[in-house]
């Protein structure tokens, strides 16, 4: 807890002070580096495996906007690829995607916890309640910004 001073003639003595408010620890989960690194682990997973994922559908994709007449659509451009190049030619930048995507998720989600309590730290209890829309959203554009 915080202290203050009291003078009492020649006499000072700390009186301890009651806590101030902390957004962190005002959810029924408190947000400890702990929370924090498990949202990054989620943004992770969430963002760097699905993306990851759908390599195959983006390779297509870039193949038919560069070659239209030849890949003419999503099922029959990934066969002409297999067939042309192998079944590994659907996962060309794979290990991209997993990189960048796992990054992006990383900061998304961990970065958008912290600057939501810091920026409710920064407004204070009531303030925070009442504009919380407002700190959700600087939090979201705030981990936006370092995720890209």
């Amino acid at each position: 807890p915080t202290r203050a001073t009291k003078a009492f003639g020649n006499v000072s003595i700390a009186v301890p002070q009651a806590k101030e408010w902390d957004a962190r620890y005002s959810h029924p989960v408190p947000h400890t580096n702990t929370y924090y690194a498990k949202c990054m682990l989620g943004g992770v997973l969430s963002c760097g495996v699905t993306h990851t994922l759908i390599t195959p559908l983006d390779v297509t994709k870039c193949n038919m906007q560069v070659n239209p007449g030849k890949y003419n659509g999503l099922i029959s451009g990934l066969k002409t690829i297999i067939a042309e190049e192998g079944a590994s030619a659907v996962w060309k930048g794979w290990a991209p995607t997993a990189i960048g995507y796992s990054m992006q998720g990383l900061f998304k989600f961990g970065l958008y916890e912290f600057f939501k309590d810091y920026y409710s730290n920064l407004a204070g209890e009531k303030a925070a309640y009442d504009n919380r829309g407002l700190i959700y959203l600087a939090g979201s554009a705030s981990a936006e910004f370092f995720a890209d």
